[in-house]
């Protein structure tokens, strides 16, 4: 049996410091790309106060994320922190391409088991448009943000994360524990 494995983190797992609270022994091996799927925000997190990343099977889209070494140690953990006994989150496997040696590389990521049916973060809805419980709050935004800095995802995907639709709300005690007092949104 394997002692490692790899997992997929598209949201606020790719900051480092985020991953570490209950993950530990997470090593980063670089960044990663998931064909054929889409970020979007649903539902709500109470330790967020907004809608949690979720990924969703989409033609021709992709999500960019960190791809992690973690031990299986930690694998509890990691489901725990995903919700997975409470039936919030999913954990599947899923190819990503590591940005690093061009290679495929199937990694645990997780997806909510209630998924929307709708793309509303796309450039054809106006940001009046997409619904409060489709809406990350500022704080998780910024940790996306600041983690896919972090791990190197290309410029023009954090841009467009810098510009997602937020609900304005505030964490104040993960802003400090994270340290995302610099991070700029749009």
């Amino acid at each position: 049996m394997a002692c490692k494995f790899y997992y997929f983190g598209f949201g606020s797992n790719m900051l480092a410091r985020r991953i570490h609270i209950q993950n530990p022994t997470a090593k980063r091996i670089g960044a990663g790309r998931l064909e054929n799927y889409r970020l979007d925000f649903h539902t709500g997190s109470k330790n967020w106060l907004g809608a949690p990343a979720t990924i969703v099977p989409t033609a021709g889209a992709h999500v960019y994320g960190a791809i992690w070494e973690i031990d299986m140690c930690n694998l509890k953990d990691l489901d725990d922190q995903e919700s997975v006994p409470d039936g919030v989150y999913i954990p599947i496997s899923v190819p990503v391409l590591s940005l690093t040696s061009n290679t495929d590389i199937i990694c645990r990521a997780y997806h909510l088991t209630n998924q929307p049916l709708m793309e509303v973060h796309g450039q054809s809805v106006p940001p009046a448009g997409i619904p409060l419980n489709r809406q990350p709050s500022q704080t998780y935004l910024k940790v996306l943000v600041k983690g896919a800095q972090e791990t190197g995802i290309p410029e023009d995907y954090v841009k467009w994360l810098r510009g997602l639709k937020h609900n304005g709300n505030r964490v104040a005690a993960m802003e400090e524990k994270l340290e995302l007092d610099q991070v700029q949104l749009s």
